[in-house]
């Protein structure tokens, strides 16, 4: 090996070494740059966009005859469960305020190899009325902040679960405080189509109660959870859906999806759609 290093036809170990390390901070680069074009071409794109539909808006408003109208609103506090109708609402960063950020999930069976797969893998799945048509009958109420009686003054976010299957006096109350969803101490991997999202347990009194409903479906339903969305958890649109007009932020970002099947009704989204069909585009 010396000799081959002496007569030139082999590079010396330190000499290879800086080759490998330069060309892989040359590639590295080359993909870094990239995606910096690729981000500074959508927030131009967003920019632009934006700027447009605040046009179109602004020009709409003068023609209140050729403005659509929303003749309704509905929200889904526990996705596949009824719809509460609302007179009014507002958007958070997940969409239209308390619309689908609880679900019910199923545990995934699992088997000798799934011990040893990644930590971020599906543990549960989410559960709707396509397996349990029963879902159907239960009622989950619009969230109300309550303060608790007490010194501490402690509040809370509760919804009101009921079933015209179950005796009228039969119900559940439930605690969706981000303060105190935050806290709970069981939390899943739960799969919601192809995306992977950490959702928290909210206690067997509330599975329970819902238990008692899909189990007239099929028997194997009683193992059922109620899961709450936690405030931290990310779950962005896909890209694919997304119009530049409907992202958000300075970095023109993807906006958050809950726990919905698809898209949001974000705020820039729904002025995008109202502009879309105000003008036909």
């Amino acid at each position: 090996r010396r000799d081959l290093i002496k007569s030139g036809t082999m590079l010396p170990p330190t000499l290879v070494s800086v080759l490998v390390a330069f060309l892989a901070a040359t590639l590295g680069t080359l993909v870094l740059n990239n995606k910096f074009r690729q981000k500074l071409k959508t927030i131009v794109n967003a920019v632009k966009s934006r700027r447009q539909l605040d046009e179109l808006a602004a020009t709409s408003t003068r023609n209140y005859d050729n403005l659509p109208q929303v003749s309704a609103i509905f929200i889904h506090p526990i996705k596949s469960l009824r719809a509460v109708s609302l007179s009014e609402t507002k958007f958070d960063e997940h969409g239209l305020k308390a619309d689908r950020r609880l679900m019910i999930v199923r545990p995934i069976p699992r088997s000798a190899s799934s011990y040893f797969v990644k930590k971020n893998k599906a543990t549960h799945r989410f559960f709707t009325q396509r397996q349990s048509p029963s879902l159907a009958t239960i009622e989950a109420s619009e969230p109300v902040e309550i303060t608790a009686s007490g010194g501490d003054g402690e509040k809370k976010l509760i919804i009101k679960l009921s079933s015209s299957l179950l005796p009228q006096d039969e119900h559940v109350m439930i605690n969706v405080h981000p303060e105190f969803t935050r806290q709970l101490p069981i939390r899943y991997q739960a799969g919601l189509w192809s995306d992977t999202v950490e959702v928290a347990d909210l206690g067997d009194e509330v599975a329970e109660f819902v238990a008692k409903v899909t189990s007239r479906d099929d028997e194997s339903y009683k193992d059922v959870r109620v899961v709450v969305i936690l405030k931290s958890t990310v779950r962005e649109v896909n890209e694919r859906y997304c119009p530049d007009a409907a992202r958000v932020g300075m970095l023109a970002n993807l906006p958050q999806g809950g726990l919905t099947d698809g898209f949001p009704v974000s705020r820039r989204f729904f002025i995008y759609r109202f502009v879309c069909v105000a003008f036909s585009v």
